[in-house]
């Protein structure tokens, strides 16, 4: 690759290249290298062409491919969020970003990805929105680069993604530390503002029980802005009604770590690593001899669990709607109800019902039906059992809807559908409720 045009790189492109090979080489996993406008100056590829991959997509349904802006704004979200970052592209891919940090500002990143944090089969069945609209019978056509790509599990991603920051730490000068303090000042001036506002109102110095439970509800969605904010404001009434008294800030603050990590497992996070970080956190505690430390120490702790949940996310939800339609599959003949599917995944039914037509793009009583619909065509072109039979086969309780919702998918009757031998008009094919 040619460099020449790099000559002004503000750090050591040599020794940030040498980093990004060691890095694919130790760990399996390709990794770019990006100057502050997103430009790739390096890449370390170990497995197959990300980039190439999302242009056969765009290509195959006439988008546009985005990957330079996708890794752009991880790299700004990795500076915004203490040096690193997990985001998935539209494709469902996996990366990582770790900003360079140079005069106190981000100078370039490094980006770790793809992986696939799901089987190639669930991959492919699952259409990650960018995917949707390739034709079904070419999908086929990008497992082979699938397979090039390593498959982790979540726990190991976040593994990678603390490795490749602190890799980042190393490219960077001394101001990395000075970005951080410059986040811990800018958290002391909210605080005193806020304290400013409470004496001015005149508050109450009784404990807001319900921003605690606003701060529950955002760590367990993993929403960082909200709880950033609902603990800044929790904070500011301790120490505005305590008067920042040392030993009551930090029992106050054992406390809020108990809320925290629970808010965490609500929010998915595994239980032994939520016991695991609060044993390393309790150690933590005992050396902190400041107020300021105990705040910036609970804040920290805070990011720490809310960015669990949030990169747990979209892991989750692909992890849910696999579960849940592994089970429609499996028991679409018999009664299956959104209840009893929710019930099976671990959600409520109207969380449920949203992530699900969210990320399938229709409702579940809709792709229920696809799926009988679907074994019902099925049925009838290959043997000689009666509508009657079908319609209990296919997993429908009444005839008469059954009949209803096959000529509205279809445009026939299952009779018409069978009497032809399946072959509809073009513009037949229709979407079922």
């Amino acid at each position: 690759m040619d460099l020449s045009h790099l000559q002004d790189t503000a750090f050591d492109l040599n020794a940030a290249r040498e980093i990004a090979e060691s890095f694919t080489q130790a760990c399996g996993a390709n990794c770019q290298l990006l100057d502050h406008d997103g430009q790739v100056l390096y890449r370390s590829r170990l497995c197959g062409d990300s980039c190439a991959f999302c242009r056969r997509i765009a290509q195959l349904t006439g988008q546009t491919s985005h990957c330079e802006k996708v890794h752009l704004y991880g790299a700004y979200q990795a500076e915004r969020f203490g040096g690193r970052y997990i985001y998935f592209c539209p494709s469902g891919m996996a990366y990582f970003a770790a900003p360079i940090i140079i005069g106190g500002r981000a100078a370039g990143s490094l980006v770790g990805g793809p992986v696939l944090i799901m089987d190639i089969d669930d991959y492919l069945a699952g259409s990650p929105p960018g995917m949707r609209d390739v034709p079904a019978e070419l999908l086929e056509e990008f497992r082979p680069v699938l397979e090039s790509f390593p498959r982790i599990e979540p726990a190991r991603l976040s593994h990678l993604s603390n490795l490749l920051f602190a890799l980042s730490v190393y490219i960077s000068d001394s101001s990395c530390t000075l970005l951080l303090n410059r986040e811990r000042d800018q958290q002391q001036q909210v605080l005193s503002e806020h304290i400013q506002q409470l004496k001015l109102d005149g508050a109450p110095t009784v404990y807001p029980i319900e921003k605690e439970r606003e701060l529950v509800h955002a760590i367990r969605e993993g929403d960082q802005t909200a709880a950033r904010r609902l603990l800044n404001e929790i904070l500011g009434h301790i120490l505005f009604s305590t008067g920042g008294e040392f030993t009551v800030m930090r029992a106050r603050a054992l406390e809020l770590m108990v809320v925290l990590s629970r808010a965490a497992a609500e929010g998915g996070v595994d239980i032994e690593q939520v016991f695991g970080l609060n044993y390393r956190y309790l150690a933590e505690i005992s050396h902190l001899r400041s107020t300021d430390d105990l705040i910036f120490w609970l804040t920290r702790i805070m990011e720490r669990f809310a960015d669990l949940v949030f990169n747990l996310v979209d892991i989750k939800h692909k992890d849910i709607i696999y579960k849940a339609i592994d089970f429609m599959k499996k028991r679409y003949q018999s009664k299956v109800t959104l209840e009893d599917t929710a019930l099976y995944v671990g959600l409520s039914p109207s969380y449920f019902s949203k992530v699900f037509k969210e990320e399938m793009g229709c409702t579940f009583n809709h792709y229920l039906n696809e799926l009988r619909i679907n074994k019902s065509k099925s049925l009838l072109l290959s043997g000689n059992a009666t509508l009657v039979e079908i319609c209990s086969q296919s997993g429908f309780e009444d005839q008469s809807y059954f009949t209803k919702v096959f000529k509205k998918r279809t445009g026939v009757t299952p009779g018409k559908f069978r009497e032809r031998r399946g072959r509809l008009e073009p513009d037949k094919e229709r979407s079922a409720d």
